[in-house]
């Protein structure tokens, strides 16, 4: 099998959704393709800083025509 890694061409949007939670993060397909190989989303409020990834939890804005 052979892997490569994901183009700006290939999507427009990931849409990621965690069950347990009932919560969706709408990516742009330059910010997902930045992560890699891995995308962890810390859901817990104990953080010292804001996750970057909470801009785009339930982001459903960024998929409106002219966004």
């Amino acid at each position: 099998m052979l892997r490569e890694n994901y183009r700006l061409q290939d999507f427009d949007f990931a849409i990621i959704y965690l069950e347990p939670l009932r919560i969706f993060y709408i990516f742009p397909v330059s910010v997902f393709i930045a992560y890699s190989s891995s995308i962890h989303l810390v859901e817990a409020e104990k953080r010292q800083r804001r996750p970057e990834s909470a801009d785009f939890r339930e982001a459903w804005h960024l998929l409106k025509p002219g966004s």
